[in-house]
């Protein structure tokens, strides 16, 4: 019974008409009545047929459906083009108007002094003018004008070049002379770095500096993010700035590592392509090519590793170096092997593993820990 009652239900769901032409077919046919049996090969048939439909819809539809997420794709990433583009003109357009601003400035300020000028001209000539009508009413002779300078000539006399505070995107865009300049970063961020415009060709922003001992490296982790220091001394720049300044740049940065030891011989090492990681992955040095120079390189093993501080230990593995070595650095080991340095090192000498230097400095055949006088790490972007 239920057999029969599922076979009539089949039969409901096929087109009527063309089950209905099969059946008076079967029916004229000089035979019985049609068997279960041709009717099942009948509702087979047309199930197939109805299967094939399908499929060529499924398949049409997948088609479309593929087609369709390549066209939302493609328009994902011109959108992301678009975005970085606004950006960047937004950017632009930022310093451009802080320049505008500090032009009209510097223009009220020329025009201010032309009109000093031409009053100061007009008095001179005045004075000169009456000067011959004074002197003939005088009965004694006139008193020696004084040659030296007066109190508001010399402070002129002495006045130093102003600081340029124009902003600019990079080094390798500030004035040919090597000095302090504002810049910007990706976020619209202003910062005040050094810029070393006269070595290594010059566009090169200083990040790292260490040149008397005046500033104590062995800071947090807070201070190490945000910079410290004084850029036209010895400073940090900031690993948030650092960051910003180069995992995003194209062409991908040059680091340059300049040295100089207490018996004044120079040495440097440089890196074709170098970038740092966010704060998200605790502001990971990266690199893609050991480095060249005179200094040899006790930085390339150091290029997967995260920044650590006294206060922030990223890596466990490597926690012994920050008080061993007294320094927060990316750190790789504290072992004697060659290529290692410590950059962030206690300024001075004597002062050991605990100092400033660069293991491969010198090119000795063990870890060269002569304490460095100066070094200066720097990035071209």
């Amino acid at each position: 019974m239920k057999f029969i009652i599922a076979f009539l239900a089949v039969l409901t769901i096929l087109p009527f008409d063309a089950f209905s032409n099969e059946v008076k077919t079967v029916a004229n046919s000089p035979t019985s009545q049609p068997s279960v049996d041709h009717l099942l090969q009948l509702v087979q048939l047309k199930l197939d047929e109805l299967f094939v439909e399908s499929s060529e819809q499924v398949e049409q539809l997948l088609t479309e459906l593929y087609h369709l997420r390549q066209s939302v794709e493609h328009v994902t990433w011109v959108v992301n083009r678009v975005e970085r583009a606004v950006q960047k003109v937004q950017l632009d357009n930022d310093v451009l108007v802080r320049n505008v601003t500090l032009l009209t400035s510097q223009t009220d300020n020329i025009i201010l002094n032309q009109q000093y000028c031409a009053n100061h001209e007009a008095l001179k000539n005045l004075f000169f003018d009456l000067t011959p009508k004074c002197l003939a009413n005088q009965t004694s002779p006139p008193p020696l004008i004084p040659t030296t300078p007066t109190t508001t000539e010399a402070t002129e006399a002495t006045t130093t070049t102003p600081e340029d505070n124009n902003v600019y995107r990079r080094c390798s865009e500030a004035p040919p002379r090597s000095g302090v300049y504002w810049l910007l970063r990706q976020d619209g961020t202003l910062f005040r770095a050094f810029c070393e415009q006269e070595r290594f060709g010059g566009g090169l922003l200083v990040f790292q500096s260490r040149l008397d001992g005046s500033v104590d490296f062995n800071r947090s982790w807070s201070e190490f993010v945000d910079g410290f220091g004084d850029p036209a001394g010895e400073y940090w720049l900031g690993l948030e700035t650092l960051n910003q300044l180069t995992e995003q740049s194209e062409p991908e940065p040059e680091l340059v590592v300049a040295m100089k030891n207490f018996s004044d011989v120079e040495a440097y090492e440089r890196y074709p392509s170098f970038w740092i990681n966010p704060l998200s992955l605790n502001y990971t040095i990266r690199f893609t090519e050991a480095g060249s120079g005179t200094a040899g390189d006790s930085l390339f093993p150091y290029f997967s590793e995260q920044f650590v501080t006294y206060d922030h230990i990223s890596n466990g593995k490597y926690e012994v170096c920050i008080s061993e070595l007294a320094s927060a650095f990316w750190h790789y080991g504290c072992n004697s092997q060659i290529p290692r340095n410590n950059l962030n090192g206690i300024y001075g000498l004597g002062r050991g593993r605990q100092g400033i230097w660069w293991g491969t400095f010198g090119n000795l055949t063990v870890q060269n820990t002569s304490p460095l006088k100066t070094v200066q790490m720097m990035v071209r972007n």
